[in-house]
């Protein structure tokens, strides 16, 4: 007598995870840009996201601006590897979910580095981002920077004109940087 062949194993229907830890994600939303006497100040959201599959606790945010050029990456990279990590932190960000952060970043004028184009006194500023969290694991970071300018519509941002005098800008733009971090 022949034995019934057993029946089909069910097809897979996606990933089990068998690890659960939170995995954060940030963006940066600039909303205006201040320039007057007193320095540089940009205001912004940040998206904070839970791509993970468990609760980020003890969430803190911060943030920092630099210049554009050739000490930017050192400066952004110290930001990242030293964090503050203080302040009022964000009890838990459930598996996801976003949320939005209202901040603003601010850098006095005689730390602004000015660029000469064709006569025009231009500023270029970098926004670092830093996400420090508890996950199952222990203490996680996630650290992402931005390049802000005024949206255009294609590829190019254009800087902040510094030879007009006082100025609000509107129509911000934030470009992921190479610099970041994720532990």
């Amino acid at each position: 007598m022949a034995t019934p062949a057993p029946p089909p194993k069910p097809a897979s229907t996606g990933i089990v995870s068998t690890r659960l830890r939170p995995d954060i994600a940030i963006d940066l939303l600039p909303e205006r840009a201040v320039v007057d006497e007193t320095g540089a100040t940009i205001e912004f959201q940040v998206a904070v996201r839970n791509n993970g599959t468990a609760p980020a606790r003890e969430v803190l945010i911060e943030a920092c601006m630099v210049n554009a050029g050739p000490a930017q990456d050192q400066e952004l990279g110290a930001f990242f590897a030293h964090p503050a990590a203080t302040g009022d932190a964000i009890p838990q960000i459930m598996p996801m979910t976003e949320i939005l952060l209202k901040s603003a970043v601010r850098l006095p004028p005689e730390l602004m580095r000015q660029y000469e184009v064709e006569g025009r006194k231009l500023f270029v500023p970098l926004v670092g981002v830093n996400a420090i969290y508890n996950g199952s694991a222990g203490r996680k970071q996630t650290s992402a920077s931005y390049l802000v300018g005024r949206d255009g519509d294609g590829e190019k941002m254009a800087p902040f004109r510094l030879d007009l005098g006082p100025r609000i800008f509107r129509g911000l733009g934030a470009r992921t940087h190479t610099l970041g971090l994720r532990t």
